[in-house]
Order: structure tokens, then sequence, then C-alpha cells
């Protein structure tokens, strides 16, 4: 059975359809999956608010379905995290405090945009089992996609979790992309055929 929690989610109504994640991911999959375990926030404009209520429901989920290791961190089995072009993970964005909350919550409130929004922290994305971070497609305006950014996040030595967020996520998570995405680095880039040999 599955259990499904926001990596991030602006603090909107849940059932708004124009701004709301959960709001979509019902709308795109969750109903038509019958997946129905899911930790909703309640609703409000309150970033505060919404950060500690979020990880009071997450911390009272039990063991046999979100675990913790030995800091009391969630280990959750799968982490899906999108990346911007500036290098922004979840909520978690360049030069702003919420980067820097690496022990305690599991939840911080991010108000780089109105409304406000919350994240996991990232000592949780950090603990998940498996991590995955997913660029694909292109533009007439961006040719090569997020080409620049993944590889600020994957490869650049120079860049910091405080100035470029992704870089966090570096050594743990599993980079997938598609040649234009990719075309910034050097890289043996695995194809889906090689990649399923492999595993």
């Amino acid at each position: 059975k599955t259990t499904l929690a926001f990596v991030n989610h602006k603090c909107v109504a849940v059932d708004d359809v124009s701004s709301a994640i959960e709001a979509q991911a019902r709308e795109k999959f969750l109903n038509r999956w019958g997946l129905t375990d899911v930790v909703s926030l309640s609703g409000t404009g309150d970033g505060e608010k919404e950060a500690a209520e979020y990880e009071s429901k997450l911390k009272a989920l039990p063991d046999s379905k979100l675990p913790r290791d030995a800091d009391g961190f969630p280990i959750f089995d799968l982490a899906l995290v999108g990346v911007g072009d500036d290098g922004h993970i979840g909520s978690l964005y360049p030069n702003r405090e919420e980067i820097d909350v690496v022990d305690g919550p599991w939840i911080v409130a991010a108000f780089m945009k109105d409304p406000p929004g919350i994240s996991l922290t990232l000592p949780v994305m950090q603990r998940a089992k498996s991590t995955v971070i997913s660029a694909a497609g292109k533009s007439i305006k961006y040719p090569n996609g997020k080409a620049a950014a993944m590889r600020l996040a994957v490869v650049d030595e120079s860049v910091t979790p405080k100035d470029f967020p992704a870089s966090a996520l570096r050594e743990y998570a599993t980079w997938i992309f598609d040649a234009p995405n990719g075309s910034e680095m050097d890289l043996d880039v695995s194809t889906i055929d090689r990649a399923v040999a492999d595993a």
C-alpha cells in the first residue's frame, strides 16, 4: 500500500486545481489509480502553520509507513524531486535560510513566493531510499532544456548548496535526463536498455 506525501506544496486550498499540487495530482493520476492514502495540507495561506501541521501529520504516521533513522529523520522509499533553472529543489531556493535547515525540522515554510509554500528540508530529501531527479524536453526558447542547471547540479564543483541547492543532492540522487538536458556534460550516459540490463 502506498502513502503519498509532497516534497513541496503551495499554501492554498487543496482543491485549487490552478495552484495546488495535490489537486493537480488527483486530477491527473491519483483518482485514476485509486490512491487514497495522501498526506494533505490543511489548505490555508499561513506558511508557518501549514509547515507545523504537515510535519505533525507526517510524524503521526507509524514506523511501518514512514520509518525513521537514528537521528529521527524520516526515510521515504522514493522522493521525486524537481530542479528549477536557479537550482531550487522543492521550495528550497538559493541564498535563503530554508536551505540552511539541516537538523531538527522535517518541514519548513518557504516565503520566496506569494502565497508561501512548504517544503521538505534538505536532510529529509537526502535520506530517502531513492531520490530521483528527471529533466526532459526542450522548447524554442530553451533548445537544450535545463542543460545548464543540470550541469551545475551534477558536475560543477564551484557551486555550493547555498547558491545552487540541487548540488546538495548530487551524491544522493539518480539523475535522469534526455540528450538535450544532458548536453553540457561529458558523461557516460546510460540508455534505457542499458539501465534495465544493469539493474
